[in-house]
């Protein structure tokens, strides 16, 4: 694209030609009133930047003449004036979109976007239309980042958006997500959605068929988190709370009561529903592995044991291992985890368990860590006050 510069007479002169309808005007004079910045002058000559004559015009260099001018009017208008300005342009160069190269209408609408105030809510307006179109531009990547879900937090702040508007954005990022292929990034943005609809409610049809079309993502999301449950101890029950879950109840009950058993440390549970065929038969349809969340259940089950030595037949009956399995592979299983350390002693059939993580904090273990490092403050000071003494005498 090659934009005009301002400062140019010769340019200046070509523009002017272009899009008004009179005779010849002086270059000099039109470089006083784009130097002045005066945006009533610049309409008395007929350059308007507003007007339909950014989409009418059939002249790819005159298109490029206008946006520029048109940027140089709303640069320098303030408030409500720049606002009302930079959406009119946005509206303009979306309108006629179809004569303007993907990536140089990204640079155009980019350009909108910084134009405008930190807090404008017309910058959501222009990052939709940008995410919108960053496919077809190529340039997904630049817009889909591992700092994506932290800057939508942000955004939503700044912004002051509403659970519906927040709903929308994150719901045109994680399409570009797919195009990206960035996994990360997606099932942090897909927990961000299904919160927001959450947060919604069902008050509108529009919000409805969003729950309704997110059955997909919200099965996705659930089965995803199986594959490290310990991890995803936090996203596992924020997941349980949401609306979009309680609805797959009518289709999909056993992926649900298998979140709940997740959730809920219920090895038991599982146990109970492996056993029966149709629950086996589902697993294996959404590609979900028995095996993997036995595996999972028995870390679980590991964590809740006091640590000291257990007799080989203690660690049977506590990690419900079968007749056809060995305690010594399913312990290795468990240090494989890195959840558990454990030492197999086999020529005295003991296991020593060494050493165990813990899946989340509860409330009250966080009040006694804070008041455990209240203590060690308080050494701290009384060791330095000591010390500070010692020296002044």
């Amino acid at each position: 694209m090659s934009y005009v510069n301002l400062t140019d007479a010769d340019l200046l002169l070509e523009f002017a030609k272009l899009l008004g309808d009179f005779d010849e005007p002086k270059a000099e004079e039109l470089k006083e009133i784009a130097e002045s910045k005066c945006r009533v002058a610049l309409i008395e000559k007929g350059f308007d930047p507003i007007v339909a004559k950014i989409v009418e015009t059939k002249k790819k260099n005159a298109l490029d003449a206008a946006v520029v001018m048109s940027f140089a009017v709303a640069a320098s208008a303030e408030g409500e004036e720049k606002e009302k300005t930079v959406m009119a342009i946005k509206k303009a160069l979306i309108k006629n979109e179809a004569s303007i190269e993907p990536i140089h209408l990204l640079s155009m609408l980019t350009s909108l976007f910084n134009t405008l105030d930190e807090k404008s809510k017309g910058r959501y307006e222009i990052y939709m239309a940008l995410a919108e179109r960053a496919k077809k531009a190529d340039v997904v990547d630049w817009m889909i980042g591992e700092d994506t879900p932290k800057r939508m937090e942000e955004f939503k702040k700044c912004w002051d958006l509403n659970a519906s508007e927040m709903s929308r954005l994150l719901l045109r990022l994680l399409n570009l997500c797919q195009a990206a292929k960035n996994k990360n990034v997606f099932g942090e943005l897909l927990m961000k959605y299904l919160e927001s609809l959450h947060e919604s409610g069902k008050e509108t049809k529009e919000n409805s068929k969003a729950m309704q079309d997110a059955k997909d993502w919200t099965r996705a999301a659930i089965i995803a988190t199986f594959k490290a449950p310990f991890q995803m101890a936090h996203r596992m029950k924020t997941l349980l709370g949401l609306n979009v879950v309680k609805d797959l109840q009518a289709t999909d009950k056993n992926l649900v009561d298998l979140l709940k058993m997740f959730v809920e440390e219920d090895f038991k549970g599982y146990l109970r529903f492996s056993e029966s065929k149709e629950c086996m038969e589902y697993m294996d349809k959404l590609g979900i592995d028995h095996q993997e969340n036995l595996n999972h259940f028995r870390v679980f089950a590991a964590c809740k044991l006091p640590l000291g030595i257990y007799a080989y037949e203690d660690i049977r009956k506590a990690l419900e291992v079968t007749k056809e399995e060995t305690v010594e592979e399913a312990v290795m299983l468990l240090v494989l985890s890195k959840k558990v350390d454990a030492k197999i002693d086999q020529a005295q059939g003991k296991i020593h368990l060494r050493h165990t993580a813990q899946r989340e904090f509860r409330d009250d273990q966080w009040a006694d860590l804070g008041e455990k490092l209240r203590k060690w403050k308080d050494g701290v000071k009384n060791v330095l006050s000591s010390l500070y003494k010692a020296r002044q005498m």
